[in-house]
């Protein structure tokens, strides 16, 4: 589906135009041209009415899972992925924008709706003075859009990661299992973004673009949040590490308080095993061991040495817990 916006200085964006409307527009005007889920005839519309790069348009047509700027020579082309927000199945589903900028013209392809470009969209209608009156101000606000959606999704993830860091411990919980989930989608976070920093770094580059001077100035504020948004992630990745460690050492901790009791239980009973063992040996003549007592004698041995086991243990501090 196509659909062709005009932006006529500071009057009131105008939607729903032809394309021949908008291609027809007084000089000043800019077209911008948003295709959803392209079809056959709308790829030939980017080849023969546009004259886009083969290249490009084959990208548009197949759009790759790396954000990524290339500049032709009577054309810019841009690839940026959104997050998806119409599907729950995954927070990090990724919806490909291809966009060929032209003086006066941006052209977007997106293979679905894409909230961020619906909230420009939206955005634009709502408040006329909001100073997109350019495609280039226009492609900023898309990227800036785009860009910003990702600091409340990091949001989420730091909530959720003060939350098993207060359960960390706990027997019985899933805390190891959630971190090695929120550790992989922090890592994908940051294989989205990095593509991200690197075509706004070259939209802020006089020398590999074409933008103003102006926008520019513009580019480098959605530089800016796309740092916030690596950095943002960075942090998040070495907090769930050290939350991950301080879950093991935890455990550990558990285990070797198991390991000192049973290793005390084993060399308190040692003494009995051992006097048990002597009284057990087949000898004509053992001490006591025909007396009326005897019995009772050995008994006795045994819960002294274990008593006296404990009471050094205990003095040595073995039996306390850290």
């Amino acid at each position: 589906m196509m659909r062709c916006h005009l932006f006529m200085g500071t009057n009131p964006i105008q939607s729903d135009v032809t394309l021949e409307e908008g291609l027809a527009a007084p000089e000043g005007s800019n077209l911008w041209v948003d295709i959803e889920d392209p079809q056959e005839a709308d790829l030939l519309v980017l080849r023969d009415q546009f004259r886009f790069h083969h290249l490009a348009i084959e990208d548009s047509h197949n759009p790759q899972r790396r954000s990524k700027y290339e500049r032709y020579a009577t054309h810019n082309f841009l690839v940026i992925n959104a997050l998806d927000r119409t599907t729950q199945h995954d927070p990090l589903d990724l919806v490909a924008i291809c966009m060929f900028v032209r003086p006066k013209l941006l052209v977007t392809v997106r293979p679905k709706s894409v909230q961020a470009v619906d909230r420009v969209l939206d955005h634009v209608h709502l408040d006329p003075d909001a100073g997109v009156h350019t495609t280039e101000r226009l492609l900023h606000a898309i990227i800036d859009a785009v860009v910003d959606e990702f600091l409340p999704l990091l949001d989420d993830y730091e909530e959720e990661l003060s939350e098993l860091q207060a359960r960390v411990g706990e027997a019985g919980t899933t805390v190891p299992d959630r971190l090695v989930t929120i550790r992989r989608e922090l890592l994908v976070v940051r294989r989205i973004i990095l593509p991200h920093l690197e075509v706004v770094r070259r939209l802020t580059d006089p020398e590999t673009t074409d933008i103003s001077s102006e926008i520019r100035l513009y580019f480098r504020d959605v530089l800016d949040h796309a740092m916030i948004v690596n950095d943002t992630d960075a942090l998040l990745l070495e907090i769930v590490n050290g939350t991950l460690q301080l879950h093991a050492n935890v455990v550990n901790e558990r285990l070797n308080e198991v390991m000192k009791f049973l290793t005390i239980a084993s060399v308190v009973m040692l003494p009995w095993t051992v006097i048990s063992g002597i009284f057990g040996m087949n000898f004509e003549v053992i001490p006591i061991t025909h007396q009326q007592f005897g019995f009772y004698v050995a008994l006795l041995s045994m819960l002294a040495t274990g008593a006296g086991l404990y009471w050094y243990f205990r003095k040595k501090g073995w039996t306390h817990r850290p």
